[in-house]
């Protein structure tokens, strides 16, 4: 009787630490027990404020949370060595960051416009001559993503000098930025996407720049789950700055990428079409001599000097 009693009392406590183990590992546990995190850094996107910018995280998160049966949680963060430094499981990363470092599973590319990526220029206060923003202060949104990179060669092309410019005026996003030249005090020049310039005038444009993508970084998830989450973010409308979600396409960050490094141009060299000369082109022929004339033979001898008488 001790001996049942007691191999009841063992199985009965090993249910216990198995209950208590699966509660305490539900970061990892399959179905409603598991919890999830979704980060968020996207500076460029022109979201009414910080606040827009979190719940519009939130509703993502609620939309996954429904598609997977996990518990997800959002938040919003000021840089993305802050986002990396909490090690969410998935996250929403501006395009710059992502070409800059391109770590973690692209799932899917945000639309915004319509489109994956948007069209930026150089706008300023001062009219649309280049020459008259020597020497003057440019605003930029501060990402800490290679933002000289992104600068000097992605948007300039690497044709104008790091010197050009008195100084830059680091903003958080692409609305500070913008304001900061509006207003004619911070700066006089300021890179955007098209359409968020607010009576600015063009300069030039400075090419395609992707938007922001969403991107597994937690390795260890598995891939069914993965997938729930990458279908539940694709499905996603949601409405406001981020209008939807489209297929994973690397391309448009690779090329960032490459832009975003140094352009050294030279002049093409080659080879010159042969040229066929004809010889009578380039030889003059003396001139005709019409009448001739016989030299008196006299002149060839000089005369003897007078005999001696």
């Amino acid at each position: 009787m001790k001996k049942t009693l007691g191999i009841i009392l063992g199985l009965g406590a090993l249910a216990l630490l198995l209950v208590v183990g699966l509660s305490r590992s539900g970061k990892s546990q399959p179905g409603g027990g598991q919890k999830l995190t979704i980060g968020v850094y996207a500076p460029t996107v022109p979201f009414a404020s910080s606040q827009a910018r979190l719940q519009y995280a939130q509703s993502l998160a609620r939309a996954i949370s429904q598609n997977t049966g996990a518990k997800v949680a959002a938040q919003s963060f000021t840089s993305m060595s802050q986002l990396r430094s909490k090690k969410p499981d998935f996250a929403i990363i501006d395009g710059q960051c992502f070409a800059a470092e391109p770590k973690g599973n692209l799932l899917a590319n945000a639309k915004v416009g319509g489109s994956t990526s948007r069209s930026w220029a150089l706008f300023s206060s001062q009219g649309p001559r280049i020459q008259s923003l020597e020497h003057k202060k440019l605003a930029y949104v501060k990402t800490g993503c290679n933002d000289g990179g992104f600068l000097n060669n992605a948007m300039f092309e690497s044709e104008v000098s790091s010197r050009f410019f008195s100084s830059k005026v680091g903003k958080p996003d692409v609305p500070a930025a913008v304001a900061e030249v509006v207003s004619r005090k911070g700066a006089e020049a300021v890179f955007a996407p098209v359409g968020l310039q607010k009576g600015l005038t063009k300069v030039f444009d400075a090419g395609s720049v992707p938007n922001p993508a969403f991107v597994q970084m937690n390795s260890r998830l598995s891939k069914s789950l993965t997938r729930k989450v990458a279908k539940a973010v694709r499905s996603f409308g949601g409405g406001g700055a981020i209008e939807g979600w489209s297929s994973p396409e690397m391309g448009s960050y690779r090329s960032l990428r490459g832009r975003m490094g140094r352009h050294v141009k030279r002049g093409l060299l080659a080879d010159p079409p042969p040229v066929r000369v004809d010889v009578k082109d380039v030889l003059i022929p003396p001139k005709t001599l019409d009448d001739t004339d016989l030299t008196p033979v006299g002149q060839h001898f000089k005369a003897p000097p007078d005999r001696l008488e």
